[in-house]
């Protein structure tokens, strides 16, 4: 293993064991599962039900764009897992306790921070006025993604690039083509 990656993994380890630290806090720990669990599609689907409802074509137009881009990022992030194979924090380190069950078997990339990225991204691209809290969202569940011992730091961050690469590669073809 390169010292980069050497790097790489010891900053992850420690940013996870303190993100894990702040678990005494009961109020903290229920938020982070239950921002998590939004995260598995609830708060995109309502969000993207209220566009189509409310955001006239726009809405569905961004509705349209944000499907495309969930199915991409699910396409890649099964692709990249089976082939990268990292095991999740709480594997690697035994007293990382995780909260909730993983979905799937490894860690890199982080799926939920891929989609969260991605919708959140079509959402302010079209709407503008709702990228604060759109983006506050997909940090959140990013953020629980590490608390809860299913990834790292790294898992998420690239998850979130590759997301916010897609949709916008996306949004670009949609409205240029």
């Amino acid at each position: 293993m390169t010292t980069f990656m050497e790097k790489i993994y010891k900053y992850d380890s420690i940013i996870s064991y303190r993100l894990c630290d702040f678990r005494y806090c009961r109020w903290f720990s229920a938020l982070m599962v239950i921002v998590s669990k939004l995260g598995d599609g609830p708060i995109w689907f309502f969000l993207s039900l209220c566009l189509i409802l409310l955001g006239g074509i726009t809405g569905v137009k961004a509705v349209f764009v944000e499907i495309l881009s969930a199915f991409i990022c699910i396409m890649i992030f099964k692709i990249v897992k089976n082939r990268t194979t990292r095991k999740r924090p709480f594997e690697t380190y035994p007293d990382m306790e995780f909260i909730l069950p993983p979905p799937d078997e490894y860690s890199f990339p982080s799926g939920h921070s891929m989609n969260a990225f991605a919708a959140a991204t079509v959402m302010a691209c079209y709407f503008p006025f709702l990228f604060l809290p759109l983006f506050i969202i997909a940090v959140l569940i990013a953020t629980s993604r590490v608390f809860l011992a299913l990834h790292y730091p790294t898992d998420v961050i690239i998850g979130a690039l590759i997301g916010i690469s897609v949709s916008l590669s996306l949004i670009w073809i949609v409205e240029n083509v």
